[in-house]
């Protein structure tokens, strides 16, 4: 039947996949379309970067790759390669001398996200930036719940949602890489900031510094990103709390603005490492995965300077 034998799971659940579209399966348990039998070998994995699709890619002839979610980046890699696959959340490609289809399958057997379940609740945004600080960690409620501050049970219901959105994987547990980055991202809260003419320092002043998170230009520099006049441009911080952000209103006014403030979209605010707050720098410094969700916000410039700088947990080097 394949040229390299399979996991009875997997030969069922393309059996399954073929005949959902109507194709006739053959000499027992041998898939078939129109006399032509499929003789791919089958690549199994759980939810591969599109890194790792060009690795297997390379290293082995044309193959079927059966995954919980293929992105679409990975795809790309796929087709070029003239190799098939079958992604779990509903739709398979079969390409083979004779044998050539591409289409949706009906009935997927991954389960589907229900669209009325929110996953970019304040806890939703932190439990993907865990995954993405954390990316080659499985994403264990016990574990993620104690570094947020929050509790397991709201923790386990989110990932479970992220599951069933195929963000991360059900077997193994770790994120969908590049995927999760970019469509945190995309919704991410980047709107409301409140622009005042005074500098950071002033507005530490006004709030104490622990009340800051810089999560600028800056801030991303420091990070590892190459932004020209990165230092010129004002800063961004977030604020912690609601009292802090009303005491700031205060300072607002005409002027040039110098610093931009908008009240923190999560509570659990991982820091750079490498630059804690000292006397010459006396706030704290964003992780850059943090800020590069920040600037990718911004899918123009913002996702220029992300591209370029790398940061992305999965995606291929540029």
């Amino acid at each position: 039947m394949f040229v390299t034998p399979q996991p009875e799971n997997v030969l069922d659940e393309l059996l399954d996949a073929l005949s959902s579209l109507g194709l006739p399966v053959t000499d027992g348990r041998r898939p078939a379309v129109d006399g032509r039998v499929l003789e791919l070998p089958v690549v199994e994995r759980a939810h591969p970067n599109p890194a790792e699709v060009a690795e297997l890619v390379r290293s082995g002839p044309p193959s079927l790759l059966v995954a919980d979610r293929i992105s679409d980046a990975g795809r790309d890699v796929l087709r070029r390669g003239g190799w098939s696959w079958f992604d779990r959340r509903g739709h398979l490609r079969i390409w083979q001398p004779g044998l050539r289809l591409e289409l949706p399958v009906p009935g997927s057997s991954r389960p589907r996200f229900h669209p009325g379940s929110n996953l970019w609740t304040t806890v939703g945004l932190e439990v993907a930036l865990w995954s993405l600080v954390h990316p080659t960690e499985p994403v264990r409620a016990r574990r993620v719940a104690t570094d947020l501050g929050r509790s397991p049970g709201a923790t386990h219901e989110l990932i479970a949602r992220f599951s069933h959105a195929g963000l991360i994987g059900p077997s193994t547990s770790r994120p969908l890489l590049p995927d999760l980055f970019w469509e945190t991202s995309a919704q991410w809260p980047d709107d409301g900031w409140l622009a005042l003419p005074a500098t950071i320092g002033e507005v530490a002043e006004r709030v104490g510094s622990d009340e800051l998170l810089r999560v600028d230009e800056r801030a991303a520099t420091l990070g590892g990103a190459r932004i020209a006049a990165a230092s010129d441009l004002p800063a961004r911080c977030y604020v912690s709390s609601p009292g802090a952000l009303r005491r700031l209103r205060g300072l607002a006014g005409s002027g040039a603005t110098r610093c931009l403030v908008r009240r923190s979209p999560i509570r659990w605010q991982p820091e750079l490492a490498d630059h804690p707050p000292d006397g010459d720098h006396p706030w704290r410094v964003a992780h850059p995965i943090l800020c590069a969700l920040r600037l990718a916000a911004d899918p123009a410039r913002g996702r220029e300077i992300v591209d370029a700088w790398g940061i992305v947990p999965g995606s291929e080097p540029r």
